[in-house]
């Protein structure tokens, strides 16, 4: 469950800008990530909402000085306020754009499965020189594969990251980039999205790469199990398995793979390890700042199988 909104991104703290004609004094346009939210009345009521206030926003603030964007909940869908849309007809307003994360939404305004996006492909075209990408939710959410030479990093927080947006990323032209996060989410019964990721497990076209987080994932041991002998392993310095179902199977697949001793991070938070597991994690990676926190302790089993008693924390 998220239940705040960002605080910093991409380096520098989120302003809100939410339409509120008392909102105190305005910092300096590149100093601050702008956060263009819907604003709530002192009675709990909305107020203006995020497109009102995208265009109160372009009106008002010295856009040509903003670096950082992120926007909030805009809606049910991207038929009245397409963010991404948007964004692209205004693109020569922000000719210094490097940051930008869509779907600051937290639980109690919409579940993250129920978040609408569209294709977000062209926002990379329309912003050649974004740094750091952000995106909450995936209904809706398409991308093609893509170059984008100087983005840096890239995060989709989603609770079913669709399979072609996977493949998309594997796909891309990213030399720059050097941290990747994907809450992959629920598959259960489906296949899970291994074969989209093949061109991550080779790291050819992610040469920069130091940090991946493949999390929120209900295939979290088939994951360990690709990543075992993943050639983009050995160039990390940072790998997040972390929210999602990994078990005894898994953290076995990755202690008798290759070698995790020359991480400085290893994130396996929530997890579904036995405390003997747990116990061989941390003698098998010295030196490495391992997180166990948050163990659900290791499935049931029943008449030989599991039971479905793993989940991955964000699904809703």
């Amino acid at each position: 469950m998220i239940r705040e909104r960002l605080s910093t991104f991409a380096g520098l703290p989120v302003h809100t800008f939410d339409g509120d004609p008392e909102g105190g004094p305005r910092p300096a346009e590149d100093e601050v990530a702008w956060g263009i939210y819907h604003r709530i009345q002192d009675n709990g009521a909305w107020g203006a909402e995020v497109p009102e206030n995208f265009e109160l926003f372009l009106r008002t603030v010295d856009t040509a000085r903003v670096t950082h964007l992120v926007i909030g909940f805009w809606g049910f869908d991207t038929e009245e306020f397409d963010p991404v849309g948007r964004l692209v007809e205004a693109a020569g307003r922000f000719p210094d754009l490097r940051a930008v994360f869509l779907g600051d939404i937290r639980d109690w305004d919409l579940h993250i499965s129920w978040i609408r996006h569209s294709d977000v492909s062209p926002l990379f075209a329309a912003f050649p020189g974004l740094e750091h990408v952000g995106i909450r939710g995936g209904d809706g959410l398409r991308l093609e594969p893509m170059r984008a030479p100087r983005l840096r990093t890239l995060r989709f927080e989603a609770a079913r990251l669709p399979e072609e947006v996977v493949g998309a990323v594997a796909a891309s032209d990213l030399p720059g980039l050097e941290r990747l996060d994907m809450w992959l989410g629920q598959y259960l019964m489906d296949a899970p999205p291994l074969d989209e990721l093949a061109g991550i497990w080779t790291g050819e076209r992610l040469p920069a790469l130091r940090r991946l987080g493949l999390e929120n994932a209900d295939c979290a041991d088939e994951i360990a199990e690709a990543l075992a002998g993943a050639p983009v392993v050995a160039r990390l310095e940072s790998l997040s398995l972390a929210m999602g179902t990994l078990t005894d199977r898994g953290a076995e697949a990755l202690l008798s793979g290759q070698p995790l001793t020359h991480l400085k991070e290893l994130d396996l938070h929530h997890h579904f390890l036995s405390e003997e597991m747990t116990a061989r994690v941390r003698a098998g990676t010295p030196g490495v700042q391992v997180n166990l926190d948050e163990g659900q302790g290791p499935p049931r089993r029943s008449r030989g199988r599991f039971d479905i008693t793993t989940y991955i924390a964000v699904a809703e």
